[in-house]
């Protein structure tokens, strides 16, 4: 492949995937004024691994995993967490998009999970169909705000005092996010 061609690839998945990708790495709980530089940090490390793609076509699952062991870095760094919401919760977040647990974490996972469904309860009910929208189906904030007759800068809101609620509800509970 010459450097033209692969510089078009990049150019297209960059066109084609940034908005998702700002979207997804709100979505872990990042502030939203950190939230393009995420999404530029993990574009940058796509065009130095681009090489490793298997299959352009599989570009926005490959560049979410790229955002999300970003996200996760930023859990690890002590002097940046300003840049993340909520740590617990980006951590739950988080790996509730992971698929392959580490050996050993599997019961306390269940635990945390657990803990989660429990605060998830404690929401009222039009904010769980808000979450479960955003979080379990992938929904824009246009899109829920459509179907619950709310603006989308509504259903951010909810969002984000819904994850403050969680977050203090986990707090609460003693549990702490993924490591």
């Amino acid at each position: 492949m010459t450097r033209n061609e692969k510089d078009r690839q990049i150019e297209k998945v960059v066109r084609n995937h940034h908005s998702g990708l700002r979207y997804f790495i709100r979505a872990l709980g990042v502030n939203q004024a950190w939230v393009d530089d995420l999404a530029q940090e993990a574009f940058l490390v796509a065009h130095r691994k681009w090489d490793e793609l298997d299959d352009p076509e599989n570009a926005g699952m490959w560049l979410r995993k790229i955002a999300r062991n970003l996200v996760m870095n930023e859990l690890t760094k002590s002097g940046r967490r300003q840049r993340l919401l909520d740590e617990k919760v980006s951590g739950l977040l988080i790996e509730t998009e992971s698929s392959d647990p580490a050996p050993g974490v599997i019961e306390d996972r269940e635990i945390r999970h657990d803990a989660l469904r429990e605060c998830l309860g404690k929401l009222p009910r039009h904010v769980r169909q808000i979450v479960d929208a955003r979080y379990y189906h992938d929904k824009r904030a246009g899109d829920i705000g459509e179907e619950m007759s709310m603006s989308p800068a509504a259903v951010r809101k909810a969002l984000f005092l819904a994850r403050k609620t969680l977050a203090g509800c986990l707090a609460a509970k003693s549990v702490h996010s993924f490591q």
